[in-house]
């Protein structure tokens, strides 16, 4: 936000309280200001998103600058009117609700540095194998790799070839020519959503992709349009089959973070109020 265009708001600003820009105590320069409240140029910028410019950044400002003096004229207006007993209660809760957010940000800090030493690998592994009942899919998974291509392109029986092999050499050969696809996808040995993959193919044919192409493995060529489509499903897992660790290792991390905040939660807070009658911070009066 430039100089020049802050400005041309001073008509604006004109409505607010004067026809310059104000000075505070603090040789901030003033925007705007409402009754006791300043609106500093600094703030003011701050809040002006960068790609904003010319107009479209001037109009901003206005409706900001709008909005601001609106918010504080209600405030006070709500501050002066409104009952004592509501305004302590409002106070009250406000309060509490700041304890509640430092308090759940500095024990979730704890819990998170404590995570990382505790839940390891083999912290995952152990919950899962003693828990694997209770993780079934509830979508189907496959292992899939394919290759979309256009139909003129030279060398599809070679690329088809490297494609069905898949050794680490014909790997090598369709990365390098990767550029020459109209889309490809090579990490079969990554559990990925069917949906997703149906959803990548949906052109109009999704119901035939998902109940024909989809419901075998093996290496499967069709068709779309102007496309060559190679298809090879190494492996698929069906809804309410056994859900594979290396799909879900996020979930079963989350689930052994959230036990261990609600034990170490109660630990940290005891220790913290053991500490400070320890040290005489904390007394009870009778």
């Amino acid at each position: 936000m430039s100089k020049y265009q802050i400005l041309l708001l001073s008509v604006f600003v004109l409505t607010l309280h004067s026809c310059q820009f104000f000075q505070s105590g603090d040789d901030r320069e003033v925007v705007a200001s409402v009754n006791k409240h300043k609106l500093f140029k600094e703030q003011l910028s701050a809040n002006i998103p960068e790609k904003l410019t010319g107009d479209d950044s001037l109009s901003y400002v206005r409706s900001y600058i709008e909005k601001w003096a609106n918010d504080k004229l209600i405030m006070d207006k709500a501050e002066l009117n409104l009952p004592k007993s509501i305004k302590n209660e409002f106070d009250s809760l406000s309060k509490k609700y700041k304890q509640e957010l430092y308090k759940k940000a500095y024990l979730d800090a704890l819990v998170e540095a404590q995570a990382k030493t505790e839940i390891d690998s083999a912290a995952i592994v152990s919950y899962y194998e003693k828990n694997k009942p209770n993780f079934k899919l509830n979508e189907n998974l496959m292992k899939i790799r394919y290759i979309k291509l256009r139909k003129d392109l030279q060398d599809i029986s070679k690329i088809k070839k490297s494609f069905k092999n898949f050794s680490q050499e014909d790997q090598t050969y369709l990365a390098n020519k990767s550029l020459e696809f109209k889309s490809l996808y090579l990490n079969d040995s990554t559990w990925v959503r069917e949906v997703d993959i149906v959803k990548e193919f949906s052109v109009g044919t999704e119901e035939r992709f998902e109940s024909e192409l989809f419901k075998q493995n093996g290496f499967v060529e069709t068709n779309l349009k102007d496309t060559f489509v190679f298809i090879f499903i190494k492996d698929r897992l069906e809804r309410n089959d056994q859900a594979p660790l290396s799909y879900i290792e996020p979930t079963v991390k989350q689930v052994l973070i959230n036990k261990m905040k609600l034990k170490v939660s109660k630990q940290i807070q005891q220790e913290i109020k053991e500490d400070a009658i320890q040290n005489n911070e904390y007394k009870l009066y009778e």
